[in-house]
């Protein structure tokens, strides 16, 4: 009778387990993931974006005009020419026009090209603004001229090397693509001496990328430029572009 006993007990008890897991399993079907916040999946494109060509780092010729100045001089240069990648993979650029004081061009514009000399001899992957090499920390959303929204985010290098800036990125809050990168060099090159601080902002609609630069020269004290860049069709590669020279 006790054996009975304990076998039933045993039946029922398999019963109310197997009755639990069959009560559980629909719950374990229907989990669904919450979905992605705007924020999320703009940062995502915007990693992803980081993979895609970009008009400014193709081989195709670019037709690039820097505007400098040393303020506290009183004095301006300017410099039209076009750029494309040599057989060193490096950017190589043929001068079309010269026009102004002969100090800035030397002290300011001359300096900028060193920068940009040896940025290039970095590998592309070690100066990308992407979580491997800074720590993002999101800040808000704000909204930008022309192009909806943006969402800013601080940028900190994880280590202080050369071609990373610390400030801020702005990314398209549809899109992910990035709109503004403004921010210093946490190392400066030794073709200067100063603090480089650099504001970029990225017009892909207009076909344009506007750069203005601020550096502290050591002989003629703070230099100022703004390089403007447009992708060319290989067809006007002999020749400057009218829209750039319209800005003249």
């Amino acid at each position: 009778m006790e054996l009975l006993t304990s076998l039933r007990s045993s039946f029922f008890a398999l019963l109310i387990f197997l009755s639990l897991i069959a009560g559980e399993a629909p719950a374990r079907d229907l989990y669904v993931a919450p979905p992605a916040s705007p924020q999320m999946l703009a940062f995502a494109r915007y990693i992803a974006s980081i993979q895609e060509r970009k008009p400014f780092t193709e081989s195709g010729p670019v037709l690039v005009q820097i505007e400098a100045s040393l303020p506290g001089l009183y004095k301006r240069s300017r410099l039209l020419a076009i750029g494309q990648m040599g057989e060193s993979e490096r950017r190589e650029y043929n001068v079309l026009e010269i026009d102004g004081d002969a100090t800035v061009t030397q002290e300011v514009i001359a300096r900028y090209f060193a920068v940009q000399e040896q940025l290039e001899t970095l590998p592309p992957s070690s100066i990308a603004i992407t979580p491997a090499n800074y720590k993002f920390h999101f800040l808000g959303e704000v909204g930008t001229e022309g192009r909806g929204s943006a969402y800013v985010y601080r940028i900190i290098p994880k280590k202080k090397r050369d071609g990373l800036i610390q400030g801020q990125l702005w990314i398209d809050s549809v899109t992910g693509a990035a709109v503004l990168q403004t921010g210093y060099f946490v190392k400066t090159p030794s073709a200067f001496i100063g603090r480089i601080d650099v504001l970029r902002g990225i017009q892909l609609q207009n076909g344009y990328c506007i750069t203005n630069v601020t550096v502290q020269t050591p002989w003629a004290g703070l230099g100022e430029l703004t390089i403007t860049e447009l992708p060319l069709p290989r067809t006007e590669e002999q020749g400057p572009s009218s829209a750039l020279l319209a800005r003249r």
